[in-house]
């Protein structure tokens, strides 16, 4: 009996650890989507599953035991789990965060159409929105001062120097959501706060003239912003952040004894339901500033629904509502009183002036596939502005913009592919600063990409536009480009490109006719014609593997009828064109792992000549030199980045503001090279099965001091936190 016991005690224990049963458990992103196709394999063993449609995975027949799980998924860190298995264990919740370095990206608007960037003709850069979300920026252009080559002057953009500084009187760098622009009907200026943050998917930047596909305010570049695809199921975004200005550096700048803070709240639901897909968000973001009369209070709705009809029909339609009221701090009354509104000699820019804002702009694209090879896209778009300055005087701005596009693509073969498009905007404007002129502009494009030659891609295309401002003269022109993409090597790419920009006037710079807020007064020229201009760049780049990258590029861009504002000896601004100037110079960017999926290093150099040739004076508010540097440090869960933003003194800057007679800004010349180094700590969790962030951020820790602008301290070291959830 007792080796009958034995035997059977053995027999049990055999059998127990022969036990098997199935590893289950589901594949999402650090935001909650479900991820379809990821791999999970069993370190050490031939067992493993993909996820399926709704993310779940199951790899069957697996003693219990302890083991490691390798989940992968193109572009995606790579991932391993150590697991305990047995009968008790729950099904496991596995996410995955973007890698920091990717391969095969897919951008869309270099050429309107879906391309790898290994097969682009000119400099592009992509930006994720996982970096938009850790780094706590406050609006949209904070995140483009950390772009090598790109440069923010206030809230002006400049690529490569394309821009100097005009407050409120249009870009030359076209900033789009999903391909269709945002720039106001009556300035042509970027309002940053209108952009729905919460649904971008990826921000493609691309560098130098792109006026041949995009027409007249992409003289310098175009930003396009492209929001989610349809989530395949329902997520609830909830996103909280609060941060604290420190204090001044010095004693003397001390003005308010109040905690200067800045904070927002921000909602966001997406899902599907079969057909249709719809996002809907609230956002609420104050900046009570650490500077006088400098205050933001801002509302922003936003809506988008996707529909698709059939399998070659879809819908898309966002709207965006932003209301915004602020105060208008637009220069220190001296460098002693950095954070003070100048009252003693201009009462017009004193406390109390405020500037409200109404923005509403709706898009709706329609997509229908004729067959495989060939689709066409509808865009239409409306975009509604008013705002008011309240000072002295009520200066008022009401403009309706519409405008339509209609896009092919045609695939006429395996190595030829044609886009082609018509574009027509009209705006109305009802103002007492511009007068109350309308605009109408139109423009016809094609574009053919060849790859017949083994390793060449080869891009020509040209563009038509007419324009029509009030009562001016009718502008038009040609622009055309031509641009070469040449694989030398399995890891080595030359590319060449040549194109032509086209930049029309706006209402602002033609037809500006009062006293504006800090006592320059603007008036019109209506004289003032179309600036065209010429650019080359050659470049190469160089990526064996995932782990590094090498981007060289050299660029030069000649200017005729330049526009640029001018002041008078009696403190009068006014818009004139700059027969001639030249841009040049060159950009080194280089992207690469320290520590393999653990370390990762993003560098970025751009050297610039800018020269205004009637004058042989540097064009102003240029750097020659800016450097960007970010390190990130990601080992699971912990997210930790190192930001550094390097610029060299600006050279030339509206010298009679600052000088007798004029001399309207005391002390505007002082102005030094930028050091700014920020820092990010992030760490993801899961709070019930549901994916969370909390991020910890320090701008500027080192509390440097510098302008971007005369007379405007930027902003001096802060501290925020900021919570997401999904669920």
């Amino acid at each position: 009996m007792k080796k009958f016991i034995i035997a059977l005690i053995l027999i049990s224990s055999v059998y127990n650890f022969a036990q098997t049963s199935s590893i289950k458990g589901k594949v999402i992103t650090d935001k909650n989507e479900i991820l379809e196709g990821a791999n999970v394999i069993v370190a050490g063993t031939p067992f493993g599953a993909a996820s399926m449609r709704d993310g779940s995975f199951e790899i069957k027949n697996i003693p219990y035991g302890e083991y490691t799980l390798e989940v992968s998924m193109i572009g995606y860190a790579k991932k391993n789990l150590s697991v305990s298995f047995d009968t008790a264990t729950k099904p496991f919740i596995i996410v995955l965060t973007e890698e920091a370095i990717q391969t095969e990206q897919i951008i869309v608007s270099a050429s309107k159409y879906e391309q790898k960037v290994q097969d682009l003709t000119v400099s592009t850069v992509i930006i994720s929105s996982d970096f938009i979300s850790r780094n706590n920026f406050l609006t949209f252009d904070d995140m483009l001062r950390k772009v090598p080559g790109v440069q923010m002057n206030l809230e002006q953009p400049s690529i490569r120097g394309s821009s100097g500084y005009s407050k409120g009187t249009g870009a030359r760098v076209l900033v789009a959501v999903n391909g269709i622009p945002i720039y106001s009907g009556d300035t042509g200026d970027i309002v940053w706060e209108l952009i729905p943050t919460a649904d971008i998917e990826r921000v493609e930047i691309i560098k130098g003239p792109a006026s041949s596909l995009y027409g007249s305010s992409a003289i310098g570049g175009v930003i396009n912003i492209l929001t989610r695809s349809n989530v395949k199921n329902s997520i609830t975004h909830f996103r909280s952040y609060y941060g604290l200005y420190d204090k001044p550096s010095y004693d003397i700048w001390k003005w308010n004894d109040d905690t200067r803070n800045f904070y927002g709240l921000e909602i966001t639901h997406s899902g599907s339901s079969e057909k249709l897909g719809y996002t809907f968000s609230f956002k609420k973001f104050d900046n009570i500033s650490y500077r006088q009369n400098d205050y933001a209070k801002r509302y922003l709705g936003y809506m988008k629904l996707n529909y698709d009809i059939n399998l070659q029909d879809r819908i898309t339609f966002f709207a965006d509502y932003l209301n915004m009221n602020r105060g208008n701090f637009l220069y220190w009354g001296d460098s002693r009183k950095y954070a003070l509104v100048d009252t003693a000699s201009h009462d017009q820019n004193g406390i109390g002036n405020t500037v409200g804002s109404n923005r509403f702009l709706a898009g709706l694209i329609y997509h229908h596939h004729f067959n495989k090879d060939f689709y066409a896209e509808l865009k239409s778009s409306f975009y509604y502005t008013k705002f008011e300055g309240r000072g002295i005087e009520l200066t008022t701005s009401t403009a309706n913009l519409f405008r339509n596009e209609l896009l092919t693509n045609y695939i006429l073969s395996n190595n030829v592919v044609l886009t082609s498009g018509i574009e027509a905007s009209y705006s109305k404007i009802s103002s007492n600063i511009f007068q109350s002129p309308k605009f109408f502009g139109a423009g016809v494009y094609s574009q053919i990409e060849f790859k017949g030659i083994t390793n060449l891609i080869a891009i020509i295309g040209l563009r038509y536009d007419y324009m029509k401002l009030d009562s001016l003269n009718n502008a038009n022109a040609l622009t055309p480009k031509l641009g070469f993409n040449y694989k030398a090597g399995k890891d080595f790419i030359l590319r060449a490109s040549f194109g032509t920009g086209f930049r029309a006037p706006t209402p602002s710079e033609v037809f500006n006719t009062t006293t504006v807020t800090g006592g320059l007064k603007i008036i019109g020229n209506t004289k003032l014609t179309a600036e065209t201009s010429m650019s080359f760049e050659v470049g190469c780049n160089y990526q064996p593997d995932k782990y590094f990258s090498l981007d060289l590029s050299a660029y030069l861009t000649s200017y005729n009828d330049y526009i640029e504002a001018n002041l008078t000896k009696n403190a009068e601004i006014q818009f004139l064109n700059v027969p001639k100037a030249k841009i040049e110079g060159i950009e080194i960017g280089s992207n690469f792992y320290l520590v393999p999926d653990l370390v990762s290093v993003n560098l970025g150099y751009n050297f610039m000549w800018a020269r205004n040739l009637s004058d042989d004076k540097f064009l102003k508010y240029r750097p020659q030199h800016s450097f960007n540097s970010q390190v990130r440090i990601t080992p699971f869960p912990f997210d930790i980045g190192i930001d550094f933003r390097y610029m060299s003194r600006i050279d030339e800057i509206d010298d009679l503001i600052t000088q007798p007679p004029i001399a309207l800004v005391r002390d505007g010349e002082k102005r030094v090279p930028i050091y700014v180094t920020d820092l990010s700590f992030g760490y993801n969790l899961l709070i019930e099965s549901v994916p969370a962030k909390i991020y910890l951020n320090a701008k500027n820790i080192f509390n440097y001091n510098y302008v971007e602008f005369i007379g405007n301290l930027a902003p001096i070291r802060n501290y925020s936190v900021s919570l997401e959830l999904f669920f």
